[in-house]
């Protein structure tokens, strides 16, 4: 039967695994993004890793398929028993290990392990360390924080108050082992000329990031409504205040207004010239 594609209507989406559901949960999100009339309602089901649980699983699936569309399940399961016993519902399953799995390693000319949370366990060690320490660094380093430890920075991020810097400098840290700190350019700053002094022996390092006024005045609002911090005009002098002082440093620069911190974060990797580490 073909799809509806005249009116929006709800699917609920499944995101089932052995460990953590991390893989699924993104997968998923990559693909019913793409479905417009789509409205998504994620229900994530991790550490599934019995049968009893997995059967659990099924039922719930099963409900929703009686009572209303058929639902979506992406599933991450390295047995593939418990994949076949999640096959057996009534939703449409995609499972994303070993639909292929079976192909891949043909090619490979080598076994798959098969074993529970490979991609999100700590498999090396050593590059999970750098991760640990890339987060620690970027909590010491937060908002202005930490600034002798600026000489071990990776990238610096600049820009005004709430324009998506501390949980890029996060995001950096935690899926690429990227030491980012983040400093505030406040109204503080606009006496000075050009960069603020401690920020001046690391203007290979910087990296600005800006937002749209009106965006920025919503999410200050909603930080603290009615205050000086969020009105529109403040809003709209520092950003312009930031941009020109990025256009004069040739400080590199993103507008994050519509963008995701997955894009923010990989277009500053690409920009900056950075190499993952983790």
């Amino acid at each position: 039967m073909p799809v509806d594609n005249d009116r929006d209507h709800e699917r609920v989406i499944f995101c089932v695994s052995d460990h953590t559901g991390l893989t699924a949960e993104a997968y998923a999100h990559g693909i019913i993004s793409q479905f417009d009339k789509i409205t998504p309602i994620y229900r994530s089901r991790p550490f599934s890793d019995n049968a009893d649980k997995v059967a659990a699983v099924v039922t719930e699936v099963n409900r929703v398929a009686e009572s209303g569309a058929r639902p979506v399940v992406f599933s991450t399961f390295g047995d593939r028993t418990l994949q076949e016993q999640l096959d057996g519902s009534h939703g449409f399953v995609i499972g994303l290990f070993n639909h292929w799995m079976d192909s891949l390693s043909e090619v490979l000319d080598a076994k798959p392990s098969r074993q529970v949370g490979r991609s999100h366990g700590i498999v090396d060690t050593v590059q999970y360390q750098l991760r640990l320490d890339a987060v620690d660094f970027a909590l010491q380093t937060d908002d202005g924080l930490g600034t002798d430890h600026y000489g071990r920075a990776d990238v610096i991020l600049v820009g005004v108050s709430r324009a998506g810097k501390t949980p890029t400098s996060l995001y950096l840290a935690m899926h690429y082992a990227i030491r980012a700190a983040n400093f505030p350019l406040s109204p503080d700053d606009h006496s000075e000329s050009g960069l603020p002094t401690l920020l001046q022996p690391f203007g290979d390092r910087l990296f600005g990031l800006t937002i749209e006024p009106r965006r920025l005045h919503a999410i200050r609002t909603q930080r603290r409504p009615d205050s000086p911090y969020a009105e529109l005009e403040v809003c709209r002098s520092e950003l312009a205040y930031t941009e020109r002082l990025f256009r004069a440093e040739g400080i590199p620069v993103i507008d994050t207004t519509t963008r995701s911190i997955e894009e923010i974060s990989t277009t500053i990797i690409k920009q900056a010239g950075l190499e993952r580490r983790a």
